[in-house]
């Protein structure tokens, strides 16, 4: 039985064009693993590899949701079961790339059964949301420090439902957690993730954005501003979209916006490599070509 391949790591780091290179040794189609390239609405701004840099590799789950759609982990879990099993029967190799720590954990360690939060919490949750986020900040921290914990970053929508589970059901969101079970069973699976020289990683992802914007990521947001979305839609707040859109409703200036875009995408960089740091338990990690060789070492001689 073929093993499922996990290749993570913060964004810019190479990820893509490794799962590509390994797919071509080991027979193996590449499944994303990303909270926004799922987004059909977003190629350009969350770097979805294009057919030209798939090069004839079959990949899966890129751009098949709408932006309106609020998409979640279990969604995802839902939607790559199906193609891990397709790959397996067809004795191909899955390989699943991308940034999103929280896929990979639900699917190496489980995602719990949670139930719906009561109407009062959900509303209590929105009440603070409209409030304003330190507010929601704090109400989730006091309610479920655990789970406020593993937060990355300013995520209004993971706190809402930090609030809302504490508040309407028997247990907080790091109880429920805890009771969860692995879609892929330790054994069935090798990870590894990539953590490149941190200032080269910077140096790129400032370059990458410009190219971004200069090869069609403007006229991006632009369309994703015509459709007059609601801003907080997860496709509205991917990193590198809000401050394209302040640009296009002409509060600043092209030059601040590309600015704003870099500083927020290294600084998620960093929220990056430190949830993957202390995360990705059974992972192998890989910042150089000679680790990326005793990665294939351990692919080769992996047996179930």
């Amino acid at each position: 039985m073929k093993p499922v391949i996990c290749i993570a790591g913060p964004t810019a780091s190479g990820k893509s064009a490794w799962a590509i290179e390994l797919a071509k040794t080991v027979d193996g189609e590449v499944i994303n693993a990303d909270s926004m390239q799922v987004y059909k609405d977003l190629h350009i701004l969350s770097a979805r590899p294009d057919e030209k840099e798939m090069e004839n590799i079959p990949h899966h789950l890129f751009g098949h949701v709408d932006g309106q759609v609020r998409y979640s982990t279990g969604r995802w879990l839902r939607d790559v079961v199906p193609v891990i099993l397709d790959c397996l029967a067809r004795q191909k190799t899955p390989i699943l790339v991308g940034g999103t720590g929280l896929y990979f954990k639900a699917l190496t360690e489980g995602l719990a059964a949670i139930p719906q939060p009561s109407a009062e919490a959900i509303d209590r949750a929105e009440h603070l949301r409209r409030e304003g986020f330190e507010k929601l900040r704090q109400e989730a921290e006091r309610v479920d420090p655990v789970a406020f914990a593993r937060v990355l970053g300013d995520d209004p929508q993971r706190l809402m439902r930090i609030v809302s589970v504490a508040l309407g059901t028997d247990h907080p969101l790091s109880v429920w957690q805890r009771e969860t079970r692995p879609v892929i069973p330790k054994g069935y699976w090798v990870g590894a993730v990539l953590l490149p020289d941190r200032e080269k990683l910077y140096d790129r992802i400032d370059k990458r954005y410009v190219a971004m914007v200069s090869g069609g990521g403007l006229v991006e947001a632009k369309s994703l501003f015509d459709k007059q979305l609601a801003a907080d839609l997860p496709v509205m707040k991917a990193i590198g979209v809000p401050p394209l859109l302040e640009f296009i409703m002409e509060k600043i200036s092209l030059e601040e916006a590309v600015f704003q875009a870099q500083r927020d995408t290294r600084r998620f960089a960093k929220r990056q490599f430190t949830w993957f740091r202390g995360q990705a338990k059974h992972w192998f990690c890989v910042n150089n070509a000679a680790s990326k060789g005793v990665f294939r070492q351990k692919i080769s001689e992996f047996s179930i």
